[in-house]
């Protein structure tokens, strides 16, 4: 039998004998017990008002806080047996008060027995494991289902719910793990915990090692708020420090001023925004044109020279600087006649800083 239902068949037990003693208590309290010793009877309830009054109000307590126990352990709920053993202590007191006056005593010895087995039972250990193995967040609870694929292969599935869903098992915080937030639906999921990770606010640092079709192995940085198809989360490289982009508001990674390290391995720091996951399915395209830095590309960039306004457009290729324009739109129009001229490519840059596909310009038929 599993630890998840050795605790419920526990707790059932516990349920079952709570309720039958508590009804018992009521039976022997109106026909022999405590009422019935003081010279009262069950008759004077219904000619007095205020006794009737007294007996209704003890009974409405007991029924809401025996209710409220039965909640708490269907909802597995931590401030439930430490609500119970304050509840069962006050009712042995009624036991107790019975063989003090001298009234049944047997049926009274074996009622306050039957209360500190039920105290033992949330003492021990099976109880303590029953409310403690089982994780919340919020309003949520974290439950485990095991399905079986095609192939034969069991799967287990971690997965949050508000309600009591219509298969799994409540279950503790597995090993290596975290909780997150989907940005969309604000619901938590678990998502693999790695030490060292680098976060900016809501935005964590990822990486991605892509292969070029010449061999070459590029390994690309990225910021994102919520988790993307591809790439693992990673600390800051070193030399690197992080700026904002101040249209889109993004963070992303830039080499330290002065710094002169040593990388084995060639690193590509990409800006992050919603459109990031995209971004890097084509990522492999996008490095290969890099790094084979083509000549016949005229580029229009948004990256001001020295000596001019800042956000200027400007139009070059490799390593001329054609003109600047105070518009995209002007600057993609003077590309397109030097690109005509020199059949060359044009290539306009981003808000975020990367480039798109590019285009040529069609040349008029002879």
């Amino acid at each position: 039998m599993s630890e998840f239902r050795k605790g419920a068949v526990g707790a059932v037990v516990f349920l079952l004998t709570l309720v039958g003693v508590e009804i018992y208590f009521f039976y022997s309290f109106l026909t022999h017990g405590l009422l019935v010793k003081y010279g009262y009877s069950v008759g004077i309830l219904y000619y007095n008002l205020p006794y009737l009054l007294m007996f209704l109000l003890l009974l409405t307590v007991v029924s809401v806080v025996i209710a409220a126990i039965v909640y708490g352990f269907v909802k597995r709920r931590s401030w439930t047996r430490k609500f119970s053993l304050f509840f069962l202590i006050w009712a042995m007191l009624w036991p107790i008060w019975s063989i003090l006056v001298w009234n049944y005593i047997i049926e009274q010895v074996v009622l306050l027995v039957v209360y500190a087995l039920l105290i033992l039972y949330l003492l021990s250990s099976f109880a303590r494991e029953y409310f403690r193995n089982i994780f919340r967040y919020g309003k949520y609870t974290l439950y485990r289902r095991e399905v079986v694929l095609k192939s034969g292969k069991k799967l287990t599935i971690y997965f949050f719910s508000e309600h009591e869903p219509k298969s799994g098992v409540p279950c503790a915080m597995p090993e290596g793990y975290t909780v997150g937030i989907n940005p969309r639906s604000n619901m938590p999921y678990l998502e693999k915990y790695y030490p060292g990770v680098y976060k900016y606010g809501r935005y964590t640092l990822y990486k991605k090692r892509v292969t070029l079709e010449s061999g070459k192995t590029l390994t690309i940085y990225f910021f994102s708020d919520h988790k993307p198809k591809s790439g693992t989360p990673t600390g800051m490289p070193d030399g690197y420090v992080v700026g904002i982009n101040p249209r889109s508001k993004m963070p992303y990674l830039k080499k330290k001023r002065g710094f002169r390290g040593f990388s084995s391995e060639k690193v590509v720091i990409e800006s992050s925004d919603k459109a990031a996951d995209s971004r890097n399915n084509r990522g492999e395209k996008d490095m290969e044109e890099k790094s084979r830095k083509p000549s016949n590309v005229i580029y229009v960039v948004n990256k001001p020279q020295p000596g001019h306004v800042r956000g200027d457009w400007a139009v070059r290729s490799h390593g001329k600087i054609f003109s600047h324009h105070r518009t995209k739109q002007a600057a993609i129009k003077e590309a397109r006649k030097i690109a005509k001229e020199r059949e060359a490519t044009v290539m306009v840059q981003n808000t975020d800083g990367t480039f798109g596909m590019g285009f040529k310009p069609r040349t008029k038929k002879r």
